[in-house]
């Protein structure tokens, strides 16, 4: 805004300046006969967004000048979606009437404002509105999808509102008012947060699912924000519906991303997601279904099967389920036509879109009784194909409407006597038109004479300078032209008033019924969005089908049971990508081996192994036939991923840090029915450290979780665990040796790696010669450091962390004590009894420990001494 100026500034400025201070935090477009202008520091930001020229205008006679820019009114939406895709809030204030004589300004007021969150015309992505309550520890959460009218509540603690924010990463997140949650910040850093006063419990429609005070504060949030900033073109959104987070398996931010199930990686293809390889859908309805049923893979057995059921019918049923494929492609995103025909925005051209979508539903409905599994027939029971209002659409509106409503040309005749009689007028003028210049001709004697119309000056009769001589009295002059004069007569002005006035009333009629049409459809939005959500069953199961049938997928066997066992198994994705045949993998996960230890060289396919098994588990709980040739599922609860290297500097967490925090994640909310999938633990570290840290981990998981594990290690020594460890078992990914040089088979294996073959990879990327060579030099001489004590201590010694660790703090405390005393003083003995000799000699040693400078291998080495003497005291 400017400083304050004591110019006088023109009416129109003043309220311009009066509607700014309104809406300070947005960028106001003040519509201004055909353009929407910005003033100020509005301008500067719209002009460098929108790449359009940035001009001045002056504040009145003899007064400053404002920095302007300004945008066609008919070019509105592209322009407002590039600035809140950049994530800017704008208020658009239109004229409220016509300019009429003698009036210093007309009247304007702001009938919308459009934030990142509301911004319900953007079809290229979902823009999830969301409101956060926070109360204790725990989170009540409301989101909506305004453009499709999804609206979902639910009360969750933090990691699962983690979870959501990635899950549905909403584009705006409204908080109380004094409420700060760096977590949003966190996860989701180009997100508008802002405050919001609507934090207030209200009475709620009894169709809701119980809400807490809780929930009640975030949906009414929600839906009073949406209430304030779109005004009248507020869009009907669904009930509000309970978002069960137990009813799905959890899936953390970090399982999300590393199994790149509708995110691709950094640099990979947009299409290199399960997303991606799964999405055959032909609605925009069913794109969305799909995608969260990749995000929510389910964990009852009865609902799961119910998909596949539904799954493996489509795609034995090859040429119905076709037919209903191409019925599908003829029908248009439902759920958002639906939204803006509410919210008062749909065009003609949208309406007609909607009125042919339904033209297909009848047929749609009879393909469907071809089907018996229990999904499709309860689609097919409940299902609406709204044939009435495919009627009515029919009967009012013409096949090929015009985009605007205020134009004519878009209710068929017969629907309206009065526009059908004003129709005929219009009609008839072209006839009455050469009627009046033939019998003028005539008349006057002028065979050039001619009748015509222009915008600006109306009907005229055009007569040539060299006949004007030859003109009637009572031809009135209208024009001058060079060459001519053009006149107008009685009759001819009589005929204009009444040509121009039908013209006029009838863009008034057709717009008046145009909107009864939009509230005709707007009384019945609950029938045709619940039409819309069994169109999007019906597309989303379909792309199974077609998925399955392209690619051939088998189905799982999903179950109550613990076991995982996969036979040949392939990567979704990365199939799909390579340009060879994929190399397939046999995986068993059971009671008697729960963590699958899996070494070998890089580039071997560990990694790829690893993730596939998540991957045909999570496709399995979503009800989708998987990549392999048998597999029986058992459900988990949830799939925790720990892959790969990456440090977030930003918060000051360095590559370890992170796989630290990533890994006591998945500790701490792991069951037994859980899935585990770790890609090197411990590698940001030295050695010894990473080594002690990855042996502990998998301890952890055998004594105190249980859940099954897949655990890729360069850790050769952790191959050891086996027969030690319950529940371990070791396999390698295979290469071949020949000449000196490894070929990966790609093929993981039963039993142990020999060796961790990094040199050789090495030497495949392109390292120099003399690099490889020292390497090689420098590795033999560390391995004959290896004594065979330390082997040994390697292979018995195994870290506690319940036993051992307090242990050490035992003899910390000891240490301490005795570091105290006098220099050779005996301490005293309690009242409790004496110590013995052997048993005093014993603390001593523990107590001698220097822990702060004690590496894990001299601590394994002392602990195993100390263990071996104390068992003989206790056994002696």
């Amino acid at each position: 805004m400017p400083a304050k100026t004591t110019k006088k500034v023109t009416p129109a400025l003043k309220q311009y300046l009066e509607l700014k201070e309104q809406y300070k935090d947005a960028i106001l477009m003040f519509r201004m006969g055909d353009f929407y202008e910005m003033f100020f520091e509005d301008a500067e930001v719209a002009a460098k967004e929108l790449e359009i020229a940035l001009t001045k205008r002056s504040f009145g006679k003899g007064g400053e000048k404002a920095p302007m820019c300004g945008i066609p009114y008919h070019a509105l939406e592209n322009y407002l979606a590039k600035l809140v895709r950049k994530g800017y809030k704008v208020a658009i204030c239109e004229q409220l009437e016509e300019p009429k004589p003698g009036k210093k300004v007309v009247k304007r007021g702001v009938v919308r404002v459009v934030t990142p969150g509301t911004y319900f015309e953007d079809e290229t992505e979902d823009r999830f509105l969301m409101a956060v309550y926070p109360h204790g520890k725990k989170f009540s959460v409301s989101w909506a999808e305004l453009s499709s009218g999804d609206f979902y509540f639910t009360t969750v603690e933090e990691d699962e509102l983690r979870s959501l924010l990635n899950k549905f990463s909403p584009k705006e997140v409204l908080l109380p008012e004094g409420v700060e949650l760096p977590l949003i910040k966190k996860e989701l850093p180009a997100a508008t947060v802002q405050e919001s006063p609507y934090f207030v419990p209200q009475e709620v429609k009894e169709s809701l699912e119980n809400p807490t005070k809780g929930e009640l504060k975030a949906i009414n949030a929600l839906l009073n924000f949406v209430k304030e900033t779109q005004l009248e073109f507020a869009p009907k959104l669904k009930p509000p519906k309970r978002y069960t987070g137990n009813r799905f398996v959890y899936l953390d931010p970090h399982t999300q991303k590393n199994l790149e199930l509708v995110e691709p990686a950094l640099g990979a293809p947009p299409n290199a997601t399960l997303f991606g390889v799964l999405n055959k859908t032909k609605t925009g309805m069913g794109r969305r279904l799909l995608r969260f049923w990749i995000l929510h893979p389910l964990k009852s057995v009865d609902e799961i099967n119910k998909r596949l059921d539904a799954v493996e019918e489509l795609k034995g049923s090859f040429f119905v389920a076709d037919e209903l494929r191409e019925e599908l492609s003829k029908v248009y995103d439902l759920e958002r036509l639906t939204t803006k025909v509410t919210a008062g925005v749909a065009n003609p051209k949208e309406v007609a879109s909607l009125r042919n979508s339904l033209r297909n539903l009848p047929k749609i409905k009879e393909l469907l009784k071809e089907f018996s599994s229990q999904l499709l027939r309860e689609i097919t029971e409940n299902f609406d194909d709204l044939y009435d209002v495919y009627c009515e659409l029919e009967r009012v509106l013409v096949e090929n409407p015009p985009f605007s409503p205020k134009e004519g040309g878009i209710i068929k005749s017969g629907v309206h006597r009065e526009l059908d009689h004003l129709r005929e007028i219009k009609e008839n003028g072209e006839k009455f038109i050469k009627e009046i210049e033939e019998k003028e001709r005539k008349r006057t004697g002028i065979q050039s004479l001619k009748v015509g119309f222009n915008n600006v000056f109306g009907y005229y009769i055009e007569v040539s300078k060299p006949n004007l001589h030859l003109i009637p009295p009572d031809y009135v002059r209208k024009q001058t032209l060079v060459n001519a004069e053009r006149f107008i007569t009685p009759e001819l002005k009589e005929f204009e008033e009444k040509v121009l006035s039908a013209q006029e009333r009838i863009e008034l009629i057709e717009y008046e019924l145009f909107k009864n049409l939009r509230k005709f459809l707007t009384e019945r939005a609950d029938r045709i969005l619940n039409t819309a959500e069994k169109l999007a069953q019906i597309d989303a199961l379909l792309s199974l089908a077609k998925a399955a049938q392209e690619y051939g997928y088998c189905r799982p066997q999903v179950g109550n049971f613990y076991e995982i066992e996969i036979e040949e198994g392939r990567h979704p994705v990365l199939e799909r990508q390579l340009e060879e045949e994929f190399i397939p993998n046999d995986g068993k996960l059971n009671r008697e081996q729960f963590i699958l230890l899996i070494t070998g060289p890089n580039m071997g396919g560990k990694s790829v192994f690893l993730r596939q098994t998540a991957l045909i588990t999570a496709m399995a709980q979503m009800g989708s036939f998987v990549p392999a040739s048998r597999a029986k599922i058992g459900v988990v609860d949830r799939i925790f991923t720990r892959v790969g290297a990456a440090d977030n500097l930003s918060k000051g967490l360095s590559t370890f840090m992170m796989e630290m925090v990533e890994t006591a994640n998945i500790l701490k909310h792991a069951t037994e029915k859980s899935l585990i999938v770790l890609d090197e633990i411990g590698r940001g570290t030295s050695t010894y450290d990473g080594m002690s840290i990855a042996q502990a981990v998998v301890e952890f998981i055998s004594s105190e979780l249980g859940a099954k594990t897949l655990f890729a290690t360069h850790y050769h020594e952790l191959t050891e665990l086996e027969g030690r460890v319950k529940g371990v078992k070791n396999y390698h990914a295979a290469v071949e040796e020949v000449g000196g040089k490894i070929v990966f088979t790609h093929k993981i294996v039963d039993g142990p790696s020999e060796k961790s073959y990094g040199i050789h990879v090495a030497e495949l990327a392109g390292l120099p010669p003399q690099v490889v060579e020292r390497a090689k030099e420098i590795l033999n001489s560390l391995e004959k450091r290896k004594t065979p004590e330390t082997k040994e201590v390697q292979k018995k010694a195994s870290y506690n962390p319940q036993i051992e660790a307090p242990l050490f703090k035992v003899a910390q405390k000891v240490q301490n004590n005795y570091s105290a005393s006098p220099k050779g003083e005996k301490r005293k003995e309690g009242a409790a009894g004496q110590l013995s000799e052997e048993v005093k000699a014993l603390l001593q040693k523990i107590a001698a420990v220097e822990i702060s400078t004690t590496t894990p291998l001299e601590a394994l080495l002392t602990l195993a001494k100390l263990k071996e003497e104390a068992k003989k005291l206790i056994t002696s």
